[in-house]
C-alpha cells in the first residue's frame, strides 16, 4: 500500500487531472484558503473515491453549490519539486498538496419541446 501511495505521489507531481465529481463539503480558513471535498463518480480504487483540494484565496471560480456534479480539474504538486510563478521568479512550492483549478458544472439535458402555433 506504501509502495502504491508512493508511485501514485511519483506519477502525479505537477500534473493536472480532470475528474467527473460531485461536490461534497466546503471549508474556509482565516487566510482565505478554502478545502473543498468532492466524491470521483468514477473511481477505479477506494485512493481515488474521494478528493480533497485547496483553492487559494487569489483564485476565482463561479459558485457552485453542495451536490452539484461536474469536471473537476485540479494539480498535483510536491514540496521543493514543483515551481510556480510569482510574476519574477520560479519558487518551490513549499507543501506538497492538491491544488484546485477549476470546477465546470454538469449541464443537465434540456426538455425542451418546440411548440408551433398556427
Amino acid at each position: 500500500m506504501v509502495a502504491l501511495c508512493m508511485m501514485m505521489k511519483i506519477l502525479l507531481s505537477m500534473t493536472e487531472v480532470t475528474y467527473y465529481a460531485r461536490f461534497l463539503a466546503e471549508c474556509e480558513d482565516t487566510m482565505g484558503y478554502t478545502t473543498y471535498a468532492f466524491e470521483n463518480l468514477e473511481y477505479t480504487s477506494p485512493l481515488d473515491h474521494y478528493i480533497m483540494c485547496v483553492r487559494f484565496p487569489n483564485w476565482n471560480q463561479g459558485t457552485f453549490s453542495i451536490g452539484d456534479i461536474g469536471y473537476l480539474n485540479v494539480r498535483y504538486v510536491e514540496q521543493g519539486v514543483d515551481k510556480w510563478f510569482d510574476g519574477k521568479d520560479f519558487n518551490f512550492y513549499r507543501y506538497t498538496n492538491t491544488i484546485f483549478m477549476k470546477f465546470m458544472l454538469e449541464k443537465p439535458p434540456t426538455n425542451e419541446v418546440e411548440v408551433i402555433l398556427d
